[in-house]
């Protein structure tokens, strides 16, 4: 009888150390951006919709436009590019990173960039939307963001000290610095930003107001299929503001 146990639990073990030894099962994740000159988000949000962490009927009239893609190609920005981290960018966040092919919007397309890659559950990726010149608006000014519920708008700031947001802002020469020693995400990014959407953005504001910002997408891979979206909204810098074309002469 003793043997016969002893069987029976040797056979449990080797079962219940198989089922946990088997590999997280993969998961495929989609993630849509598209930037847009601020005002597109005017028509459609209402006052309320427009505080930080806002949702509602509004925003998500909103993103539907973009899915319906009858939201109007004038307010589309066609030079930010959303693009796969580096190496030591993806280490420096404490991410995954991904290569997968990522389909540019635009004419004859749907307005979404878009990205399709198959992840393990609980891990974490990180995207950039990247500047391809010196394109006008240069300020990311909202972001709505949906992942894990309703679309949610946010307006980045320069974290304080115990806060926490989907949405946070630091100077872009700081963020570089710390990617360079690896450590960003431990010191600082981790203890500031809320992924409890899955999906936040981190803007690293450009000390030449002539240049546009740069804007880091981070992923929380969920445990089930899901399109994170991220809509940013872009205005000028208060001082940049374009002379008319045609001056009157002063007159004399």
């Amino acid at each position: 009888m003793t043997t016969r146990r002893l069987l029976i639990g040797l056979l449990l073990f080797g079962l219940l150390t198989g089922v946990t030894a088997a590999p997280a099962r993969a998961v495929e994740y989609r993630l849509e951006v598209v930037n847009l000159w601020e005002t597109a988000l005017y028509a459609y949000a209402k006052a309320a919709e427009l505080h930080d962490g806002a949702s509602g009927p509004g925003l998500e009239r909103f993103q539907q436009s973009l899915d319906d893609a009858t939201m109007s190609r004038g307010v589309v920005l066609g030079d930010r590019t959303l693009r796969w981290a580096s190496e030591s960018v993806a280490r420096a966040y404490g991410t995954t990173r991904v290569l997968a092919e990522i389909r540019p919007g635009g004419d004859g397309h749907p307005i979404w960039d878009e990205v399709r890659w198959e992840g393990k559950p609980g891990e974490r990726s990180v995207w950039m939307v990247l500047p391809s010149g010196r394109g006008r608006p240069e300020r990311l000014d909202r972001a709505v963001l949906k992942g894990d519920g309703p679309p949610r708008q946010f307006q980045p700031y320069v974290p304080t000290r115990g806060t926490r947001s989907a949405a946070v802002k630091y100077p872009l020469p700081f963020l570089w610095a710390y990617e360079s020693r690896g450590t960003v995400w431990e010191r600082y990014v981790s203890g500031s930003i809320d992924l409890s959407q899955g999906i936040a953005a981190v803007v690293g504001e450009n000390d030449n107001q002539s240049l546009p910002d740069t804007v880091y997408l981070l992923i929380e891979q969920g445990p089930q299929p899901t399109t994170y979206k991220a809509m940013l909204l872009w205005r000028e810098p208060a001082y940049n503001q374009q002379a008319p074309s045609h001056v009157n002469p002063m007159p004399k």
